[in-house]
């Protein structure tokens, strides 16, 4: 993985994710209509996802410093929910280089396509950037997170 790593998330991580999730404001604002979540937020988010059947891992460097969380759910269609680097280390290409290590674990795990929701009427950026990774937009949809409805548009790959 180029020097990064999934892991399980444990306890101490928290603080650390909570510093993650409020270091990207704009997502924050254009997800949730706020700009920073709180710990217990955190842990009941890491909560609800494990009751419903997701997995939540911390995205790890070569020094096992955390720069990244993600949640999915892996089947015949794995849903990846949530894919977030620390804003001070965006740009640097390590999105692509962690998608492409979920995306080995998938098929590692018989999966046939991933499923992601992008949010789409603040950041075009981010559709470009799941475009580029081989993502097809296949439907507008609305989706709610901790009661913020948004435009977001649902897009597929086969892989």
């Amino acid at each position: 993985m180029d020097n990064y790593k999934l892991d399980t998330i444990t306890e101490i991580d928290i603080d650390k994710i909570l510093d993650i999730y409020n270091s990207n404001t704009h997502f924050l604002e254009n997800h949730m209509g706020i700009t920073e979540v709180s710990r217990e937020f955190i842990t009941n988010e890491i909560k609800e996802m494990k009751n419903i059947g997701f997995n939540s891992l911390v995205i790890k460097d070569c020094r096992s410093n955390i720069i990244g969380i993600c949640d999915f759910k892996i089947s015949e269609e794995v849903y990846l929910s949530l894919l977030m680097i620390d804003a001070n280390q965006q740009g640097k290409g390590l999105g692509s280089i962690v998608y492409n290590q979920l995306e080995k674990l998938f098929k590692e795990n018989h999966a046939n396509k991933v499923r992601i929701d992008v949010v789409y009427n603040y950041d075009h950026n981010a559709v470009d950037f799941w475009k580029k990774q081989g993502f097809i937009p296949c439907e507008k949809i609305k989706l709610e997170w901790n009661g913020y409805k948004t435009n977001a548009i649902k897009m597929l790959k086969f892989i």
